[in-house]
């Protein structure tokens, strides 16, 4: 669906167009060199306009012929700057009505020739008639643009949106307008860019708190792990005490296993078989009350030093 309606004076009738692509179907020809109608006849053309009662009307763009409106051609012997066509348009279209400035409903269109020079083509009227134009219109739309219907029969269909339209739209001058449109353009650019601003924020302090959430687990997860066992290791006095004779091994000794649950270790070791002898005897003296159970073979390997024999010991030790 078109997103306004197209209303269409002519000398004869006033047609509503439920849609931009409906009216654009329309020969505009014949209505664009009708004479301006007085205010009476303007009213009994009205009189004649038919609405469907079920369309629902939001905006509408209400085409004007050209001959209903002042308009003057203008040649300029330089560039007009973007800023100062509003107020240029302003001073030709007072010049030629001989109406106050606040008084006159225009538009112009602006085109640059070849050489430096530019074309200023300006439509007026004044106030007073634009509102009688748009009368039987403002009960039934929200909003409605005034346009001359030659600028809107030379944009290309593609091209007339609402917004285009309301550019090319007659409407009273102000001069702080590009002020305020410039005002509100920044303000709405700031609000983008703040509402990106948070919403970033937002997503890095949700990824924050969920790894701090996770990293707070964690180290809960390894507190408990230490705490069990240290409780393990501060009950079992036993396995204290067997890895205090590891630790004592000589240098010439490699421990390759270590068990140790309850009161009973397991223990496997390379060492010289001298060595073995005298180690036992030393670690059966210091705990008389422990039993041992030892087996050994020899090793694959001898001592590099002393070309000694070099066994593996597997002992496994009981606290009676």
């Amino acid at each position: 669906m078109s997103d306004y309606s197209v209303a269409v004076y002519s000398a004869q009738e006033c047609t509503l167009y439920n849609s931009n692509k409906a009216a654009s179907l329309v020969d505009f020809s014949l209505s664009s060199n009708t004479s301006q109608p007085d205010s009476q006849q303007l009213s009994t053309i009205q009189q004649g306009l038919v609405v469907d009662q079920n369309l629902k009307l939001s905006r509408i763009i209400i085409l004007v012929p050209d001959a209903w409106l002042s308009v003057s051609l203008h040649r300029v012997d330089h560039f007009i700057p973007s800023s100062l066509r509003p107020l240029a348009a302003l001073s030709y279209a007072v010049e030629t009505t001989f109406s106050p400035p606040d008084a006159l409903m225009l538009s112009y269109q602006y085109e640059e020739l070849s050489t430096p020079q530019s074309e200023l083509t300006v439509f007026a009227c004044s106030n007073e008639w634009g509102e009688q134009l748009c009368l039987p219109f403002q009960s039934i739309a929200k909003f409605c643009l005034l346009m001359p219907l030659s600028q809107w029969a030379a944009m290309p269909l593609r091209t007339r949106s609402w917004a285009s339209c309301s550019r090319r739209a007659l409407s009273v001058f102000h001069p702080e307008k590009e002020k305020r449109i410039k005002a509100r353009r920044l303000c709405w650019y700031l609000i983008v860019c703040s509402l990106l601003v948070h919403c970033f924020a937002s997503i890095h302090f949700i990824s924050l708190h969920q790894q701090s959430a996770q990293a707070h687990i964690e180290h809960q997860q390894i507190q408990a792990t230490q705490s069990a066992w240290s409780s393990t290791q501060n009950t079992n006095e036993f396995s204290e005490s067997v890895l205090g004779l590891v630790q004592a091994l000589p240098m010439s000794a490699r421990l390759t296993y270590f068990e140790s649950e309850g009161e009973r270790a397991f223990l496997q070791i390379t060492l010289l078989e001298e060595d073995l002898s005298l180690l036992l005897m030393e670690w059966r003296k210091h705990n008389p009350d422990w039993r041992w159970e030892i087996e050994q073979q020899p090793h694959s390997l001898f001592s590099p030093m002393s070309q000694k024999e070099v066994v593996d010991v597997s002992i496994e030790v009981f606290k009676s």
